[in-house]
């Protein structure tokens, strides 16, 4: 015994969704452009640029000062390095030497003048020798130099007359009183002393040479 179906029919169209409310068509709304967006956006890429360009001219202008201020500075260190102690360049040759009372400095920035020239001399601790002159000369020492301390000696001490004739000096406190012997010179500290030379008689150009340690020599003429 066969059963019967009933024939089914097809749909068409097919069933369509449930309406919804929040559904629209794009075509059934328009947009309105503000204006003010875009003169606002342009307003804010000038305000960056010109933001850009003030903070690039004051890295610029603080880089020039700092240029300007270590170029200075150079300029006067090397300024003050090229500068010669006052009296450094007096007495430096036997054709130019210093005069009496004339300052000179040499390389260790010690002061020296000469004070006083005593010639034709006589000391109870020197014997007169016939043809012979004794002659006496004070000088005054300075050192310069705010730290260091600086070794003097008489033996510093030499006169050369016009043939180059060397003469030292006699040595100590037994022959002058005041004799300015050896001894540490203190920073910024001077003093004063004594030299005595037995020369030749009559001779007519002495030259005070001054040939400390680590210096060239300075040269004071007794006239």
């Amino acid at each position: 015994m066969s059963q019967f179906y009933p024939q089914q029919t097809p749909s068409f169209p097919p069933p369509r969704p449930p309406e919804n409310d929040d559904y629209y068509d794009e075509g059934d709304y328009e947009y309105e452009v503000d204006e003010d967006d875009y003169e606002d956006t342009g307003s804010s890429l000038v305000q960056y640029a010109l933001a850009f360009l003030g903070g690039g001219c004051l890295v610029f202008i603080c880089m020039s000062c700092c240029f300007l201020l270590v170029a200075g500075l150079w300029m006067l260190d090397s300024t003050l390095a090229s500068t010669p102690m006052p009296g450094s360049d007096i007495g430096v040759t036997t054709d130019d030497p210093a005069r009496v009372r004339e300052e000179v400095v040499n390389d260790q920035n010690v002061q020296l003048t000469l004070l006083e020239v005593n010639r034709n001399a006589s000391l109870p601790t020197v014997p007169v020798v016939e043809g012979r002159e004794l002659i006496i000369v004070t000088v005054e020492l300075v050192n310069l130099n705010t730290e260091e301390e600086i070794d003097y000696s008489e033996r510093d001490f030499l006169l050369i007359n016009t043939y180059g004739d060397a003469y030292q000096p006699m040595s100590g406190q037994a022959v002058v009183d005041g004799a300015l012997d050896r001894g540490v010179l203190r920073s910024e500290e001077g003093l004063d002393g004594r030299l005595v030379f037995e020369v030749l008689a009559n001779e007519p150009e002495l030259t005070l040479e001054w040939r400390s340690p680590d210096s060239e020599p300075r040269y004071v003429s007794l006239r």
